[in-house]
């Protein structure tokens, strides 16, 4: 076999097993994103869910909305190429991000940061859940005290989705 075929016999393997790779990490993440809205529904039976499509060309991100009345919970869901790169990405996010807190018992490590937001990892997942009250009617200083209510609800969601993936 010359080296050239050889050459093109490597670069067709290496294709398939990169899409294959992608196609069984985007099916694990869809399978997990199940678990967490059937795990959410079950102890959030109120709470309306809502898919949410992914900017075009986001690669191995999963977005899901939860509505009642006028809170809002937003979740994403990234798969990173390795544990480290999700490590990585939550180090970056503590230092940029106005870090209020780490929080315990949140996946590998996680923060709590900004208004309403939470985040955490579990092995080369990472995990987004922000909080908001989408009433446009309050006025500033009713909404700024809600922002306390909106870091518990997102501290709450972010709890359900980290027992959905230990029980997936």
């Amino acid at each position: 076999m010359s080296i050239r075929t050889t050459a093109i016999m490597l670069l067709i393997s290496l294709l398939i097993v990169h899409t294959f790779t992608h196609a069984q990490n985007n099916s694990e993440l869809s399978t997990l994103n199940d678990a967490i809205i059937s795990y959410i529904q079950s102890q959030k039976a109120d709470w309306k869910y809502e898919n949410v499509q992914p900017i075009t060309g986001s690669a191995a991100v999963v977005l899901q909305q939860w509505t009642l009345d006028s809170q809002s919970v937003r979740i994403a869901i990234i798969s990173h190429k390795s544990t480290q790169d999700a490590a990585t990405a939550i180090s970056k996010l503590a230092r940029e991000g106005q870090l209020i807190e780490r929080v315990q018992a949140l996946g590998d490590e996680g923060i709590s940061w900004g208004r309403g937001v939470v985040s955490f990892r579990n092995r080369n997942l990472t995990i987004d859940v922000s909080a908001a009250n989408i009433d446009s009617t309050r006025n500033p200083t009713e909404l700024s005290n809600k922002g306390m209510d909106a870091h518990k609800i997102a501290r709450e969601f972010a709890l359900l989705v980290a027992d959905a993936i230990k029980r997936k």
